[in-house]
């Protein structure tokens, strides 16, 4: 508790010099030994181990003068830390309703009681606060808001709150959710359209495009397929691992494969090594495999990567029977590490999975789950 005798110092040094200017009045006089006499009982009792009674006093000293907010806003976040939520609560509703509080002041407060209540699970009470912030125009309670609308699946209130006031929404991540939203709800409702809505927002999102893409191939519209897929590959080329075996079969389904290696060539420089692969397998078919060799050989100079190099390994299998048992072996090891490494990775976190998330378990964040890349990713 030490840490909380130095935060309080300073709080009744200054609440002794404020009284002690207008000690001519006897109302300062009054308040001034009323505080002090808080303060004196709170650090008896820090200074006795009676933490608990100790932060009660505290809290009284808040309730008969509010004028340090950064103090006081310092004390409930380390009553937050400490997981003692119905102080933090006290002190973030006694510091709301003082008429000190300047709009900046206010607007903070209101967004930590939001915070903690959502720690308490109050979440009702939580966006009471959260929407009369947005309502107000302040951009920092956006980011608590979506996450608690994806964590209470109210899609529905996060776009009708987007649609309300989509001039707030100016950084991606905030607007990537809401596109998400969109496709939840559609999914929800068994709706396209809805999800369609999600194309035109200001940022470009990964999901609107992947599954307008999925649905048109699950109900054999292989042109609408192609439609979504080539837009969705084109601009996030590093999403392709998730849907190009897909991509490729909607082409060969239409006697379209020329175009699907066309596109492969028009993706070379920009794709991962699972673009490369697909293209030396397009040499395969045309019967071109020493070009495919030294074509992957070459990138994978440059660019070395472990499945690059397990294709490699297949390839001269292929070439030479003297040695392919030997080879084969090898890339059943390689192969075997591969299974080992995780397909995904989350792009703000770090956090990995063997399966795709369009939210992240971890940090929370909408498309920030990727095909992982490197010398083991794709």
């Amino acid at each position: 508790m030490i840490e909380l005798l130095f935060l309080l110092l300073p709080v009744a040094a200054g609440y002794g010099w404020i009284m002690g200017k207008n000690s001519a009045k006897n109302q300062a006089h009054q308040l001034n030994r009323q505080i002090t006499s808080e303060y004196s009982k709170g650090l008896k009792f820090l200074l006795d181990r009676e933490e608990d009674q100790g932060l009660e006093h505290l809290i009284n000293l808040l309730e008969v003068a509010a004028d340090s907010v950064e103090h006081y806003s310092t004390l409930a976040t380390m009553f937050r830390r400490r997981g003692e939520l119905d102080r933090a609560i006290k002190i973030h509703e006694l510091l709301l309703k003082h008429p000190s509080l300047d709009e900046q002041q206010a607007a903070t407060s209101r967004l930590e009681l939001a915070e903690d209540y959502i720690m308490a699970g109050l979440l009702d009470g939580a966006e009471e606060h959260l929407v009369w912030l947005v309502k107000a125009g302040y951009k920092e309670a956006l980011e608590p808001i979506i996450n608690l609308y994806s964590q209470t699946r109210e899609w529905e209130k996060g776009i009708n709150m987007y649609e309300a006031h989509n001039e707030l929404f100016t950084k991606p991540q905030h607007v990537k959710a809401i596109a998400n939203f969109y496709c939840e709800a559609a999914l929800q409702d068994n709706d396209t359209q809805i999800m369609r809505k999600a194309i035109s927002l200001n940022y470009k999102a990964i999901r609107p495009l992947y599954e307008l893409g999925h649905s048109a191939f699950t109900k054999e519209d292989y042109v609408k397929a192609i439609y979504y897929w080539r837009e969705l590959i084109s601009q996030f080329t590093f999403f392709a691992p998730v849907f190009i075996e897909e991509l490729a079969l909607s082409y060969q389904k239409l006697n379209l494969t020329h175009q699907f290696y066309e596109l492969l060539n028009e993706l070379l420089d920009k794709g991962g090594v699972l673009i490369k692969i697909k293209h030396c397998q397009a040499l395969l078919e045309q019967g071109h495999i020493e070009q495919a060799i030294k074509f992957l050989t070459d990138s994978l100079k440059r660019h070395p990567t472990i499945r690059g190099f397990s294709f490699l390994l297949q390839l001269l299998a292929k070439q030479n029977n003297d040695i392919k048992d030997v080879l084969d072996q090898i890339d059943k090891l390689v192969t075997s590490y591969i299974a080992t490494k995780p397909d995904f990775q989350c792009q703000h976190c770090g956090f990995t999975s063997h399966t795709i998330y369009w939210v992240c378990p971890s940090c929370k964040h909408w498309e920030t789950i990727v095909p992982s890349r490197g010398i083991d990713g794709f």
